[in-house]
C-alpha cells in the first residue's frame, strides 16, 4: 500500500494532439503538462490542467516518459508500442471507479468490464458509505479514508487511464479484497483469485490465453489474535492457487496447463509499514516473486533516474516508477492527484505500469505464458544511477526495446537497443 497522506484531487483537461498511428501501432504522447492549483477547502487543494505539449516544462507524466528511455534523461514524450487492446488485467485491490473518465470510453461504457466485491469477511474498518457495487463504484464518508478508498482507481488509471495509463485499451476487472481503511485478509484473496478464475471462464469475458492480475498491497492470515480459526486461511493454501493460476487452470480452478493463465505483478511495498524492520520484503505476496516465474515482485525508482529510498529491498526483480506520481482519484469523475503539497508516492503505483507493459506485450503476442512475460519484463540492464543488489541491480522496466528471440512461444528473452 502507499503512504496514507492525501491532501487534493486534479480535474484533468487535456488537449493532446491525436497523433497519426503507423503501421506498427506506436504512438507518441507529450508528458510536459500545465496546471493551476485550485482551492477545495480549508485542508484540500486541487490542480486544473490545461494541457501537454513539449514546451511545456513540467514533465507532469514523468512516469510515462521514463519507461521509453533508456538514458537518465527525459525527453517529455511517452512513445507506445501499442495501446493494450485485447488484454485482461484484474485488480485486486479497493475498487475502481469504473465512471472516471480516465477509464470510460469514447462511445459510452467503461473498460472496467466487470467487478466483485469479496471484502465482507473483513469485519473491521470498512466505511458507512453507501454504494451498490464498491468494486466498481468505491466511495468515503470522510477524509481520512479517501486514500485508500481512491487506491485501486489510482492503480487502474495507470494501467489502462486514457491520457495517463500505459495502455490504455485494456480491459480491466475490478475484484475488491481490501476495505476503506486497506484491511484484507488470506481469506479475501483465496476469494478474490477464485473469483478471477470465475470471471475468466465466464460467457462474458473477453478470449484470452493469458491475462495479468496486479496486486498492489500486503495481507494478513487475520486481523486480531482471537480470529475464529476455523474462518483462517494458511498462506499457503492462498500461494498454491496463485501457482496454480500461473500454470495454467481449468473452469473449476484446478490446475490445466491447457486452461487460463495468469502473470501476478506484486508492489514490494513501502518501508513506511509495508517490510520488516530492515526494509526488506517480508510480506506476502511479494515474497514469492523471486521463488515463482510469473510472478513479479516490482520495486520503485525516481523521476532523477535513482532507486527511490521508499521501496522495500531484497527479493526485488524489477523498477518501475514509484515517486509522485500523477494518478485519478474518486473525489469525482475528471478528478485527479495533484502536485502540491504531496503528490503521492508508493511501489503501488510502480506495479500497474509494470502490469500496462504487460498488458502491451500481451496485446502483440497474445500466446505468451507468464513465465515468458516475466523473462521479458525483468531481461533489462541496470538504468539507474546508482543500481544496488537489493532492489533489482538498477534493472528498470523498458517498454518500447524489447524483442522476443525466435517466435513468442519459442521465447522472451529481452534484447535492448536504443
Amino acid at each position: 500500500m502507499t503512504p496514507s497522506i492525501w491532501r487534493f484531487a486534479v480535474t484533468l483537461s487535456l488537449a493532446i494532439v491525436p497523433v497519426a498511428l503507423g503501421s506498427d501501432s506506436r504512438q507518441t504522447i507529450p508528458t510536459r503538462c500545465e496546471e493551476s492549483e485550485v482551492i477545495l477547502d480549508a485542508q484540500h487543494t486541487a490542480s486544473r490542467l490545461g494541457k501537454c505539449s513539449d514546451r511545456v516544462p513540467g514533465d507532469l507524466l514523468w512516469y510515462l516518459d521514463r519507461i521509453d528511455q533508456i538514458g537518465g534523461d527525459l525527453d517529455g514524450q511517452f512513445t507506445r508500442r501499442n495501446r493494450g487492446a485485447g488484454a485482461v488485467v484484474y485488480v485486486m485491490d479497493t475498487g475502481i471507479m469504473a465512471a472516471h473518465d480516465e477509464l470510460a470510453l469514447q462511445g459510452g461504457g467503461s473498460k472496467v468490464i466487470a467487478g466483485f466485491d469479496v471484502s465482507g469477511s473483513v469485519p473491521y474498518g470498512a466505511s458507512k458509505c453507501k454504494s451498490p457495487n464498491k468494486a466498481t463504484a468505491p466511495c468515503f464518508s470522510d477524509w481520512s479514508e479517501l486514500p485508500v478508498a481512491s487506491h485501486g482507481t489510482s492503480v487502474a488509471s495507470l494501467i489502462a487511464g486514457s491520457n495517463i495509463g500505459v495502455a490504455p485499451d485494456a480491459e480491466i476487472v475490478s475484484i475488491r479484497v481490501m476495505n476503506e481503511r486497506g484491511l484484507a485478509t488470506t481469506r479475501t484473496y483465496l476469494d478474490g483469485l477464485n473469483a478471477i478464475i470465475a470471471h475468466a471462464w465466464s460467457a462474458g469475458a473477453p478470449p484470452f490465453q493469458t491475462a495479468v492480475v496486479n496486486i498492489s498491497g500486503w495481507v494478513l492470515d487475520r486481523l486480531v489474535a482471537d480470529a475464529d480459526p476455523s474462518t483462517i486461511v494458511p498462506y499457503s493454501v492462498v500461494e498454491r492457487k496463485m501457482r496454480d493460476m500461473v500454470a495454467g487452470v481449468d473452469a473449476n480452478g484446478e490446475r490445466d496447463p491447457s486452461g487460463k493463465k495468469f502473470l501476478f505483478v506484486v508492489a514490494a511495498n513501502n518501508v513506511d509499514g509495508g517490510c520488516g524492520v530492515s526494509g526488506y520484503v517480508d510480506r506476502f505476496p511479494a515474497i514469492l516473486g523471486p521463488e515463482v516465474d510469473g510472478i513479479i515482485t516490482v520495486g520503485g525508482m525516481t523521476a532523477k533516474n535513482d532507486s527511490w529510498s521508499g521501496s522495500c529491498r531484497g527479493g526485488v526483480e524489477v523498477l518501475a516508477p514509484a515517486q509522485n506520481i500523477f494518478s485519478a482519484t474518486i473525489t469525482a469523475h475528471d478528478q485527479y492527484r495533484g502536485t502540491r503539497p504531496n503528490m503521492r508516492s508508493g511501489t503501488s503505483f510502480s506495479a500497474p505500469i509494470i502490469s500496462g507493459i504487460a498488458a502491451m506485450l500481451l496485446s502483440e503476442h497474445p500466446s505468451l505464458t507468464p513465465e515468458q512475460l516475466e523473462s521479458w519484463i525483468t531481461s533489462t540492464p541496470s538504468r539507474v544511477v546508482n543500481p544496488d543488489e537489493t532492489l533489482a541491480s538498477g534493472r528498470v522496466a523498458y517498454a518500447n526495446g524489447a524483442e522476443p528471440r525466435g517466435t513468442a512461444a519459442q521465447s522472451a528473452t529481452a534484447t535492448l537497443a536504443p
